[in-house]
Order: structure tokens, then sequence, then C-alpha cells
């Protein structure tokens, strides 16, 4: 399924770590060929989104998911979005709602636990760009076509027993993802993200399952990440997905935050 899901886990990870104005961002080397007419490449492209369906009937989202096993506790979270690239996050931590938000052009947040309290205050400059990325209504894959961001297919590898298609995009400001496509169905399986928290490189390792077809869409409702190498991680549980709700354009506004 489209990446909205995905990159959510590094802007959530983000979110619960204290801020850090300072970080830097990943950067994308100047020497990366802009590979978007490799053999093979646009016909894995365009099956894959015609194995996730007609995104493009979705002007609306609201996601409600919970975390598990990256506190002691469960962590629920909403997500809603608004074409072109409106985003509001809202984390429950024990009761305590930390807000995250793009209306467009500004970022900003709502965190209980900063001195600033229920006051919406700009986002860290370190931060926007992974929002940026979240921010993509269809995914950083029709992103990257869109915007002429590197694209490079790297062939086929087998994946526990599976064949699949690697593809490896370059966001700019954010970084690196390689994206496995599973060769028979043409779904996302797999994916490596690379990305900056807290001044440090972290690459994750993310296992995308639990497909579900709902509203002519192929959604994934399970995702198993874990830092690379690692034996142990976290799951996002996806619990609903709502296609075109009605969400206003107020609630992305942070003049509607306080």
């Amino acid at each position: 399924m489209p990446a909205f899901f995905i990159v959510l886990i590094f802007t959530i990870i983000l979110s619960l770590l204290p801020s850090n104005t300072n970080a830097q961002t990943a950067s994308t080397s100047s020497s990366e060929t802009r590979v978007t007419t490799a053999p093979g490449l646009e016909n894995i492209l365009q099956k894959h989104y015609a194995a996730l369906g007609d995104f493009s009937k979705m002007q609306t989202r609201r996601v409600k998911l919970r975390l598990v096993g990256m506190a002691p506790f469960e962590i629920p979270t909403t997500v809603e979005a608004k074409r072109p690239n409106l985003l509001r996050r809202d984390v429950n931590i024990q009761g305590q709602i930390q807000t995250t938000s793009f209306d467009g052009r500004q970022a900003w947040k709502i965190d209980p636990f900063l001195p600033s309290g229920k006051q919406a205050i700009d986002m860290p400059a370190g931060d926007i760009p992974a929002l940026m990325e979240e921010a993509y209504f269809d995914g950083i894959l029709v992103a990257a076509q869109k915007n002429g961001y590197p694209l490079r297919y790297f062939g086929q590898e087998n994946l526990n027993g599976h064949l699949v298609h690697v593809i490896k995009v370059s966001i700019p400001g954010t970084g690196d993802s390689s994206i496995y496509l599973d060769a028979d169905n043409f779904l996302e399986v797999k994916r490596l993200q690379k990305r900056m928290v807290m001044g440090q490189m972290m690459e994750l390792e993310i296992i995308t399952s639990d497909y579900r077809k709902q509203d002519g869409l192929m959604l994934a409702f399970r995702f198993d990440v874990r830092q690379k190498g690692a034996t142990q991680g976290m799951s996002m549980l996806v619990d609903s997905v709502e296609t075109n709700p009605a969400i206003a354009v107020s609630r992305f506004l942070r003049t509607q935050a306080n």
C-alpha cells in the first residue's frame, strides 16, 4: 500500500523522543542517477499501482491504529489526511494527546510533555522533512515519479523463499528507502528505510502484511518494525481505515489548535 503508514512509523518515533532542533537531515548523494526508464521499472510500478487499486478516488482518509511494543502500554494513534498534502496525527500516550500537523504551509505540534504544554508550537526544523514525507498522500513511489526524485530498480531477490522486486527511492531531505514488492502480486512486503533520528542514522526493517480489500483498495493492516539486525521490535496494528470521511480543512490549521 502507499507509504503513508510506513513513513508514519519514523515520524511517531521522532515525536516520542525529546526535541532536537539541531538534528541533521539525511542527504541524498549527488552521484545518484535518476533512473526513470530503467528496463522493467515502469512496468513494475504500474503493476504495483494496479494491485493497490485506484487511490485517486480517495480524497481524505482517517486511520486508527495502535503501536504495540514501543512502550509497556499500547499507543493509540489517529491519522487524518486530505489532498493534496494536509496531515494531522494525534498520538494518545496514557491519556495525554500529542498532536502533529501540516496544513500545507506550516508544520506545528502540541506536546503536553514539553514546557509549552497544550500550546501549539513550531515543529523543530530537523523533524519537518520526515513530516513532509508522511504528508505525501499517495506515498513516496508516486511522489518520486511526480517530482523526479532518484528511483532505481535493483532486480529480483529471494525473500524467505519468495521472489521480490527491489526498488530504491531517495527522497531529498530525508533519505533512502529500499522497497520490496512481491513478484507475484506486486504488493509491498518489506521496506528498509534509513532516516536521521536524534542526529544518528537509523535503518528500520518494516514487514508489511495482513492485506485486506476495502472500498476497492488493497490495504495493509499490520506492520512489524525493528531496527536492522535487532531481534525484537514493535508492531503497528491498524484498527480501521475510513476512506473519504468528511474532514474540514480547519482540522489541520494551527489557528484552530488552541
